[in-house]
């Protein structure tokens, strides 16, 4: 009775599955109907929810088997597809009421995530009002349960982050209940509870797009910085480094100046951390606050509104995140430190092009400072140029198009005359010029200003022959 076929073997994806005998356990329940009257067609995709209801009943005396559940979820996802609006909207309760059942029964993390996603995807596709009930459900039974099993609570944070993903903007009134739960949920010892909370924390946020209470993201705020960037578990940060690059994807609701500025401070120290996602993670969100405090009319505040024109601009926030912790890393942990900050800055350029719309033209205003990291250092350091030109090959000179690359290859050209260059800086400006000069290629046609740097340029690379082979 678990499976369409009446045999006892799960069927294949390329079998449809057939329905259930009349004497059935199925069949006897699509014939009694949503609410007791008329009969629901058994398609496909009611046969499988028949089958899914049959495991949650059966899950009482004996824990369902991983495997099974899995397959009969992955067929439920396919059947989705296949399956007309009409015939989901008849199943879609039945449906979702199992789901969560097999969920707060405590299930395995792919079995999780078949069954918020298909919870996310019946509600997508069949009456999307039930929204409003299905996470009013999830969020109660969150609040209610005193110390339930931990894959329970995983499971039911993780079908609750799947809605906030797909209708957080229709349900932002219960976000200061949900960063509530969330609290709770980090006071867990597992792991992967903590983790499942802070995803479903990143998911609230993104999903809201700023438009919540002012509460409930200062809330929000304070459990990712009071516990969750200093987990002891690295899945841990590295989910709550996710939260703070979605609090700057939304526009920092309800965070002021100071808020961005302690977190930005954090994720520099993240830079330190010994695991290696944990510092990817940082960098991405360093480099995201970072452009969200450069750009103040991209900015929140309550009511998810654009902050005014007049809103404080972050001025020394490069100066002070990005090229003095560069300059003074030392230590065990610098070249970590160094590359984080040097990600972070690829990361920062790229979100003030492409999100807020910063031209590729007006990104050279940019280089002068990246190169001020090694201004003040006349020894050769070969990692902290490889650092540097690495931010002006990915951050700068793919980024920009053709001519743009011709302007910013007279522009170096301009700064290499300059007599107070050290000579880590020129050799990084001949690199990167090097590097232009052969991206341009003959497409690129040479003007007399131009030729006359090219001409500058074969002669300090004599000069510079002996400085350049140390370094590399």
């Amino acid at each position: 009775d678990l499976h369409p076929s009446g045999t006892g073997k799960r069927p294949s994806a390329q079998t449809p599955a057939r329905p259930p005998a009349p004497s059935s356990p199925t069949f006897r329940m699509a014939k009694r109907g949503v609410a007791g009257g008329e009969p629901i067609p058994l398609s496909r995709f009611g046969a499988l929810v028949a089958q899914l209801e049959s495991v949650v009943a059966s899950a009482r005396q004996k824990p369902p088997d991983a495997l099974l559940c899995f397959d009969l979820l992955s067929e439920l996802s396919s059947a989705l597809d296949e399956a007309p609006k009409d015939t989901i909207q008849l199943w879609q309760r039945k449906c979702e009421d199992a789901l969560q059942s097999l969920l707060v029964f405590g299930a395995c993390r792919p079995v999780r995530r078949l069954a918020s996603s298909a919870m996310g995807r019946i509600i997508q596709k069949g009456d999307a009002i039930s929204v409003y009930s299905r996470a009013s459900t999830l969020q109660g039974w969150l609040v209610d349960v005193k110390r339930a099993d931990p894959m329970a609570c995983a499971g039911a944070a993780q079908c609750l982050g799947e809605i906030y993903h797909l209708f957080g903007r229709k349900i932002t009134a219960g976000l200061i209940e949900t960063s509530n739960i969330v609290g709770k949920l980090m006071k867990y010892h597992e792991d992967f509870v903590r983790q499942d909370a802070l995803l479903l924390l990143e998911n609230a946020l993104e999903g809201s797009g700023g438009g919540g209470s002012g509460a409930a993201y200062l809330e929000a705020f304070r459990i990712i910085m009071r516990g969750g960037i200093s987990d002891k578990s690295y899945i841990v940060r590295v989910a709550a480094a996710r939260c703070l690059k979605a609090f700057a994807n939304i526009g920092g609701p309800g965070l002021g100046m100071a808020e961005l500025d302690t977190s930005m401070s954090c994720c520099v120290k993240g830079l330190e951390d010994n695991v290696s996602a944990v510092r990817d993670s940082f960098a991405e969100a360093l480099g995201a606050i970072l452009a969200l405090a450069v750009n103040p009319d991209a900015q929140v505040t309550k009511g998810g509104k654009k902050q005014n024109a007049s809103a404080k601009k972050f001025d020394d926030g490069i100066q002070k995140h990005l090229i003095l912790p560069f300059v003074k890393a030392n230590g065990a942990n610098a070249k970590k430190l160094r590359v984080g900050l040097s990600l972070s800055w690829v990361f920062f350029l790229q979100m003030i092009h492409m999100k807020y719309g910063t031209l590729d033209s007006e990104l050279q205003n940019y280089a002068v400072q990246v190169m001020e990291i090694l201004q003040g250092n006349g020894s050769p350091d070969p990692h902290a140029l490889a650092c540097v030109l690495y931010v002006l090959r990915v951050g700068f000179a793919d980024q920009m198009t053709e001519p743009t690359q011709g302007e910013f290859l007279v522009f170096l050209g301009k700064k290499l005359e300059s007599s107070n260059y050290s000579a880590p800086t020129r050799v990084t400006t001949l690199r990167i010029l090097s590097y232009l000069l052969r991206s341009l290629g003959e497409v690129f046609h040479l003007n007399s200003r131009i030729f006359l740097i090219t001409q500058s340029l074969q002669h300090y690379l004599i000069l510079q022959q002996m400085f350049v082979s140390r370094l590399l």
